[in-house]
């Protein structure tokens, strides 16, 4: 008869929380194993009864199995083994109703956890919505990486000097795979620092324009490539892949055939409406045949071509682009003069904003899709085109020479220079220097003249 009332309270009290402790203090007592102890811990892994387990329910269940007198051995076996086939029923019902702890809405852990979990979906979504951009600080040299939708590229690494710095820059920022990696060219400037890397983390795909070098800076590249079980991948014009939600395309060089700084992989990332363009050391030759390849080159960011040097961002290209802002990576105090006054002013007068490495540190680019937004490690606010490379004279544009600037469609008697390919008002004092040969007037617009290949002298800034 006792037996009978046990038999219908356990019934009563039967739950998902009395379940769960009785099963609880079954594993305690050792009093099952192989198959059965299988199941019950696979039932026991379910969130549902470790959810349960925090309720008041629980509590309960203690409480009434410490009133049930367990004198009579007899009632005590008997009370044992019918929980036994209970839990074994009960159990293979929940398992088989999909009984978890996202079909429970009473219970407030498992709400809190779903909670917690849509949070981190949408922060997981924010981070895919983001296109960030990091131009480190290496000195005179390039180094940037890319981070997109979980996925990450580096554009060059600096010279070998910047490998530490590198190294623990990816550590710091937990960046242990880098799904792209791209050596615009073979210079030691761009290349030397990406041993720094690949000591730290692991590759996808490595670009470079060429497979073989002489230079003791390209074999260590080529060395710790080898050591990923990876090569080089020679891209072609025209090529793309994705980055994350980024697009990127290889719009250089054009000319398989191209050495040196004009063997630059060009590429530009796209990115919702935003787009930045690298250039690596391209000089006026790449430029012109970018331009003649009829590739989109208009872009939201412009990194600036062979550290600012005069020999690229040539005018025409600059126009072409049409960037809203631009980044010269380059080396403070520099023996090269970098970034030269011809190309800051080219930046002025195209109302370029411009960020420096040489003068801010390590700049950051996150775009949205909609717009770029930039942090800068030191001097955000100041006007970078107003201070030359070392060496390089510092002109700021008078208010004449912007005025003339603004009204670049009337026609003007300039003199050109069809050697260096700049021209000048009348009486600049370049003009007297220049040889007669070389000497060209012609009554024109500004537009007209720096659409036929002219640049405007640094001097008078016609």
């Amino acid at each position: 008869m006792r037996i009978g009332i046990d038999c219908l309270i356990y019934f009563a009290f039967l739950s998902p929380a009395f379940l769960s402790v009785s099963l609880q203090i079954l594993f305690s007592l050792k009093l099952f194993s192989g198959p059965i102890e299988h199941l019950f811990d696979f039932l026991w892994t379910d969130t549902a009864f470790r959810v349960m387990m925090n309720t008041s329910q629980t509590q309960k269940a203690y409480r009434y199995m410490n009133i049930i007198p367990w004198k009579n051995r007899s009632r005590r076996i008997g009370s044992l083994l019918l929980t036994f086939f209970l839990l074994l029923a009960s159990a293979s019902v929940l398992s088989n109703s999909g009984y978890t702890a996202q079909n429970i809405p009473s219970i407030q852990a498992a709400e809190h956890t779903a909670s917690v979990s849509q949070s981190a979906n949408s922060s997981s979504r924010e981070q895919k919505d983001l296109l960030t951009v990091t131009f480190l600080d290496v000195g005179q040299g390039d180094a940037a990486i890319l981070q997109c939708g979980g996925q990450s590229m580096m554009i060059d690494g600096g010279k070998a000097k910047a490998s530490s710095y590198i190294y623990s820059w990816l550590k710091k920022n937990q960046i242990s795979y880098l799904d792209v990696m791209v050596a615009t060219h073979t210079d030691a400037d761009h290349i030397g620092g990406l041993s720094g890397a690949l000591n730290y983390a692991k590759v996808g795909t490595a670009y470079c324009p060429v497979t073989s070098g002489t230079t003791k800076t390209f074999q260590s590249f080529v060395k710790y490539l080898k050591k990923q079980g990876k090569s080089i991948t020679v891209p072609k014009a025209g090529d793309e892949f994705s980055l994350g939600g980024a697009q990127v395309r290889i719009l250089g060089p054009t000319d398989p055939q191209a050495e040196g700084n004009n063997s630059s992989i060009v590429l530009k990332v796209t990115f919702g409406d935003t787009s930045f363009l690298f250039t690596g050391d391209a000089e006026r030759e790449e430029e012109q045949e970018l331009l003649e390849s009829g590739y989109d080159l208009e872009s939201t960011v412009l990194k600036v071509g062979h550290h600012g040097s005069d020999t690229s961002t040539s005018y025409l290209f600059l126009r072409t682009v049409n960037p809203q802002y631009a980044v010269i990576s380059v080396g403070a105090d520099n023996t090269y003069g970098h970034p030269t006054e011809a190309v800051l002013s080219r930046l002025r007068d195209a109302d370029v904003k411009t960020y420096r490495t040489d003068l801010q540190g390590t700049i950051t680019a996150v775009s949205d899709g909609k717009k770029v937004t930039f942090q800068t490690e030191r001097n955000a606010e100041i006007n970078t085109l107003d201070q030359a490379g070392p060496g390089q004279k510092n002109e700021v544009v008078p208010s004449a020479g912007k005025a003339a600037a603004s009204d670049s469609s009337a026609e003007k008697t300039y003199v050109l220079n069809t050697n260096t390919h700049k021209f000048h008002d009348p009486d600049c004092s370049s003009v007297s220097q220049m040889k007669e040969k070389n000497k060209r007037i012609v009554t024109e617009s500004r537009d007209q003249i720096i659409t036929d290949g002219y640049e405007p002298c640094g001097r008078c800034h016609p």
